[in-house]
Parts: C-alpha cells; structure tokens; sequence
C-alpha cells in the first residue's frame, strides 16, 4: 500500500478517535476480576491514572493483556488510547491489538457474544464504534496479511452490528 493511503486512513482514524471519545471520563475502578495474577494486576496498574491520551505504544506493547484484565468502564476509557498510540508512531506490532481483532472477529449474532464481550464493546456509542471501524480499517491497509482470511470482514460486521445494537438502546 502507498505510504499516501495509509497516512490518510491513520490520520482520519486517530480524527474519529479524538472526538468520538473526548468525553470519556476516567474509571473509578480499573480492573473488576478477583483472580489476577501479580502480573496481571501489575498490567493493569500500569494504566492508573493516565489519561487515554497519554497511553504510548511502548506501555501497550509491554502491557498487552491489559485489555483483558480492565473492568468495563476502564476498558471503554482506555481504548482509544491503545488504538491511537500505534497511529501516532505508525505501528502495528503489539498482541494488543491482536487481541482486539480477536474480540471483534465475532459470529454476526449477538446471542453467541461471550462473557468478555458483552459488558464491554455495547458500552461504546456509535461514533466509538464508527472511530474503532476506522482503526480496524487503517489496521487493514497496513497489515492486510496479519489475519485469517475474511477476519477483517467479519470485525466490519461485528462493528456494524454493534453500532445498530447501540442505535437501538
């Protein structure tokens, strides 16, 4: 892909981020799990009290689980500074963001959305989801290889059915 065309999705993306999360609160409680390891805990930690905006490429790439261990709230707050961190430096090398293909390469019925899934993503309001879409997209142009055939497809999906389900409540 051109350097041009990914400049650009990376620059309308980290746009929608910006706005569509602006008013995002930090969380009073960062993690709701009873079961984590010290390192674990320690990952999630290393997010307190930071802004979203001040979250770095290098604090993701060392912390990657963080996304799995943060209570929803903390979950919705911090997301658009895990996805924003690689725009801004233009990387993609992070399991973070491969866990969060993962959480989004789901079947198109919400039914058969899991326990992880279900407190967190139908948190997000429509422009989140539209700016986490543009991620996904930009993600896409740079890594075009980096998953299963069709996954990038089956996050749109799930984006689109998500935001209709936000729409609707």
């Amino acid at each position: 892909m051109t350097k041009e065309r990914t400049d650009t999705q990376a620059a309308i993306a980290l746009e929608k981020i910006v706005q569509a999360f602006a008013g995002r609160t930090a969380p009073s409680v960062m993690t709701d799990s009873m079961q984590l390891s010290d390192a674990e805990y320690a990952e999630v930690r290393s997010f307190e009290g930071l802004r979203w905006q001040d979250v770095t490429f290098d604090q993701i790439q060392q912390c990657p689980d963080a996304v799995f261990w943060f209570a929803p709230e903390a979950f919705c707050y911090y997301l658009p500074g895990i996805m924003s961190a690689g725009l801004k430096e233009k990387r993609t090398d992070t399991n973070a963001y491969d866990s969060l293909i993962g959480c989004l390469n789901r079947s198109p019925e919400p039914n058969y959305w899991d326990d992880f899934f279900l407190p967190r993503w139908p948190l997000l309001t429509a422009a989140e989801v539209d700016a986490v879409a543009a991620w996904a997209q930009w993600l896409e142009i740079v890594e075009p290889d980096a998953y299963h055939t069709n996954t990038y497809e089956r996050v749109q999906d799930t984006l689109t059915l998500l935001k209709w389900e936000t729409e609707e409540s």
